[in-house]
């Protein structure tokens, strides 16, 4: 039993001596391991101290650099701000004497102010006791001059008035003499360069033919019947018909003289009624005229109808009837309107009816092509380009109002009648004799003159007579007062000196009258 407790315990003896030297080796590789960790860490410690001391350097060094730089630059804005102290200091400075000298200039000048208005209150105490003395010497002198003149004042008065009237009545009729006499002498000139010019370039018959009418009369003792005494039955027949009379030595003849054939026709049936009946004063020439003007009114219609009827247009709108009547007293340089608007009628119609297109359209159109001239409602427009809405506003159709429209260029030709009547037109007009264009220019010209005068406030009525040398304004009497109508007549001058050419010198002549009626039973 000795035995294996001998193993068991050299066995046990030898495993704890194993362990004891197991652990003193591992002891002694700890502590190695030890003193090897510290080594590198002591090495890694002097390393860092010696890289923070180099940051630490330079770190130094950059800061003092910065520092140099800041201090200098605030030395330079130091310096700056001293500059700009001393320059504000010195501006200052003078400025202070600047206002102290004025402050010494405006006291002195104070005083001296002071002193003038003293002296100026004295002067003027003086001046008004030598005014008061004056005037006391002056009316003592005065009294003693009316009483050596035996005039009062008032009498000296009207007698100084009466002289310097007289003066001034000598030296206007002086004036007014040379300034007739300088308007005659270019009135002279003006008529024979006018002259020269109508017979060079349009014929006089065809004008005298347009612009005046012949009325006969049984005897030359009735040329004094239609003067009128004084000259009022002439005037109410030329201002009633806006024409012009012409009464010279034609035996048994007076001439109507206007641009107007209406108008010189309505004349001529008004004086023919009036030389019939016998009785000739102001009153019964305006009942007269006004009962021939309704009779015209009838008459354009029945004219108006016959061509209507000629052309085979029977369904016209009444309107359109007598628009088309007027226009046969009205002219297409130098032509009655109305025939030449049949004259297209005939040419556009013949193609139509060779081509076989709708002839009834053509010849509507070509009949009141021109229909806007007789149309009053539209003064402020072209009468060509007021053609078609005529046409239109009156229950023309459709056709018809495009073919007026594409003839004077105010939309592009959609159709054949649209074409034919341009050829028609232009054929109307190409042909030898249709164009008179020194007469056209003529009626345009008076009847711009005639609007100008219309647009006017307070014009009733405007004719131009005497051959465009004339206008004649009568203006209502509630409206304009006699001051008025003298700056009317001016304004008118002036808007057709800048809006109308014309040879020569124009009269405008306002006229404001007031007229009372009555009958004795």
């Amino acid at each position: 039993m000795n035995g294996p407790v001998l193993i068991l315990l050299s066995f046990l003896l030898g495993l704890a001596a194993g362990a004891a030297a197991l652990f003193a080796a591992q002891s002694t590789a700890r502590a190695r391991r030890l003193a090897a960790a510290r080594e590198t860490a002591d090495s890694i410690l002097k390393k860092a101290g010696k890289d923070a001391e180099a940051l630490l350097s330079t770190a130094e060094l950059e800061g003092r650099v910065r520092l140099t730089a800041a201090e200098a630059k605030l030395e330079d804005e130091a310096q700056r701000r001293v500059s700009e102290l001393e320059e504000q200091r010195v501006d200052l400075d003078r400025r202070d004497r600047e206002l102290k000298s004025r402050l010494l200039f405006t006291e002195d000048r104070f005083t001296q102010v002071q002193n003038r208005e003293t002296a100026a209150a004295a002067i003027e105490q003086e001046t008004a006791a030598r005014h008061a003395e004056a005037e006391t010497l002056l009316s003592r002198q005065r009294g003693l001059l009316e009483k050596i003149a035996g005039y009062s004042r008032q009498d000296a008065r009207k007698e100084l008035r009466k002289e310097i009237e007289m003066d001034a009545r000598r030296d206007a009729s002086a004036t007014l003499l040379r300034i007739h006499e300088e308007t005659r002498e270019r009135a002279a000139e003006d008529a024979r360069w006018i002259t020269a010019q109508a017979i060079q370039r349009v014929p006089l018959s065809q004008y005298a033919e347009t612009t005046v009418t012949v009325v006969k009369l049984p005897s030359d003792e009735m040329k004094g019947r239609i003067i009128g005494r004084e000259g009022r039955n002439i005037r109410s027949l030329e201002m009633s018909c806006g024409i012009d009379l012409i009464i010279d030595d034609t035996p048994e003849a007076i001439i109507v003289s206007s641009f107007d054939p209406a108008r010189r026709m309505v004349a001529k049936l008004a004086i023919e009624k009036l030389v019939e009946d016998g009785r000739i004063h102001p009153a019964r020439i305006e009942d007269v005229v006004a009962k021939i003007k309704e009779d015209f009114d009838r008459t354009l219609q029945e004219r108006g109808e016959a061509v209507a009827f000629e052309m085979g247009l029977t369904d016209l709108n009444p309107k359109l009837v007598k628009m088309a009547g007027r226009l046969d007293y009205l002219t297409h340089h130098g032509q009655s309107m109305l025939e030449h608007c049949r004259e297209v009628a005939h040419i556009a119609s013949n193609m139509a009816a060779l081509l076989s297109v709708r002839a009834e359209v053509v010849r509507r159109a070509a009949l009141l092509h021109k229909i806007g001239f007789a149309d009053d409602t539209g003064r402020d427009r072209s009468p060509l380009l007021l053609s078609a809405d005529v046409a239109q506003r009156l229950g023309e159709p459709e056709a018809v109002v495009h073919c007026i429209q594409a003839l004077y260029g105010m939309v592009a030709p959609r159709t054949i009648e649209a074409v034919l009547l341009q050829a028609a037109e232009i054929a109307a007009a190409s042909r030898l004799g249709a164009r008179k264009e020194m007469l056209e220019e003529f009626l345009q010209r008076m009847r711009k003159l005639e609007e100008i005068a219309l647009a006017f406030p307070g014009v009733k009525e405007a004719y131009a007579v005497r051959a465009g040398k004339e206008l004649r304004v009568i203006v209502a009497t509630e409206q304009i007062t006699d001051k008025e109508t003298i700056w009317l007549s001016k304004d008118i001058a002036g808007r057709i000196e800048k809006e109308v050419s014309y040879p020569g010198h124009l009269r405008v002549s306002v006229i404001r009258e007031t007229r009372s009626v009555d009958f004795a039973m």
